[in-house]
């Protein structure tokens, strides 16, 4: 039940290999992670996903669909939603708009018909509203539609762009460092919707996330990556376990000393891995 699948997917720029040969596989349902150092190659591969960059090499398959070199409207009207690490919303139009934006895919109507406003088109624009507004609602902005994006706090606009994704009906949604620069109540009540997203609307969910607390606590499977290659896979127990995961995060030196302190026996419960979301 592969939603999304990875074929020895390669990206280039120039002499510089930013996702090398990687296989991955997002089944439906589900939700999975992506973490690495910086420059691992995660954002890349989002990029090809979303139809941003094309691979240098290798498949991306999107619900059974080769979908390599597809531009991003078209990744979209298939079922691809995502937001960005730095928020990208349009500062200068309302929130019940940016939302709007989102459904561009799933409208009919074309220039001609918004210029003539048959009876058709103003029933698509009025049902589109409808469903904007509950977007809104659904993400925790019940009553901000007429606000500008730019005046929303910071955690309300990151809720904003989830709620602009979800707005193209999406099958799997994108989420590039959902919590970043979010306080722990934010976060937390971030990772409420996310769940809700799965579990309430079916939608499945990858995400890179630096937070490894986000990251352990949200994913079902994660996939880790370093300098573009993937190092470790599983669930969140064994890739926190893993010393090469333990090495491309906190050095070699601290990922021996681990190592040798397992060998000894079990860490007390008093010596959690933060850094690894322990």
């Amino acid at each position: 039940m592969a939603l999304l699948e990875a074929v020895k997917v390669t990206k280039q720029f120039g002499g510089l290999t930013a996702v090398n040969e990687l296989n991955l596989v997002i089944e439906k349902g589900t939700i999975a992670g992506l973490i690495g150092p910086n420059g691992a190659g995660k954002s890349s591969f989002f990029n090809m996903v979303s139809g941003l960059y094309p691979p240098t090499s290798g498949h991306l398959l999107f619900d059974g669909r080769e979908i390599n070199g597809f531009r991003p409207n078209r990744v979209a009207a298939l079922g691809v939603g995502r937001t960005f690490q730095n928020i990208r919303l349009f500062n200068n139009m309302t929130a019940l708009e940016n939302v709007l934006v989102g459904m561009d895919c799933r409208l009919k109507a074309g220039w001609l018909g918004a210029l003539l406003r048959p009876p058709a088109v103003t029933t698509e624009e009025a049902r589109a509203r409808e469903k904007a507004e509950k977007l809104l609602a659904y993400v925790g902005l019940p009553r901000a539609g007429d606000d500008l994006a730019k005046n929303l706090p910071y955690g309300l606009q990151r809720r904003l762009e989830v709620a602009r994704a979800l707005a193209s009906d999406p099958k799997l949604l994108l989420l590039d460092e959902p919590t970043a620069g979010m306080n722990p109540q934010e976060t937390a009540d971030a990772m409420t919707l996310i769940r809700r997203v799965r579990d309430e609307l079916g939608v499945t969910v990858l995400l890179i996330e630096h937070d490894m607390k986000v990251a352990m606590g949200l994913s079902e499977r994660i996939t880790v990556l370093d300098y573009g290659a993937k190092i470790a896979e599983g669930t969140p127990e064994e890739v926190r376990a893993n010393p090469k995961v333990i090495e491309a995060y906190l050095g070699k030196g601290v990922a021996t000393g681990l190592a040798a302190k397992r060998e000894a026996g079990p860490p007390p419960p008093s010596e959690p891995m933060a850094e690894l979301g322990g």
